[in-house]
């Protein structure tokens, strides 16, 4: 196997698993209506891996706020 296969193959199975691991770090930094609703997101991201961070993305993060830091 060649090396543009392999990068080519890393690129196809590591680039939709980017935007999991981002709002798996981002939710926890956020300030949601409610913690059951930030509870249902983590789930969400978690279960359904590349979509359910897109719809993260998309939908929910532009309704919450950082969390301040002391």
């Amino acid at each position: 196997m060649s090396i543009e296969m392999m990068m080519l193959l890393g690129v196809i199975f590591v680039l939709p698993i980017l935007p999991t691991f981002w709002a798996i770090f981002d939710i926890p930094k956020r300030r949601f209506a409610t913690n059951r609703r930030k509870i249902v997101w983590f789930f969400t991201v978690s279960t359904l891996p590349c979509i359910g961070a897109i719809l993260y993305i998309i939908v929910e993060r532009r309704r919450t706020e950082p969390l301040e830091v002391v």
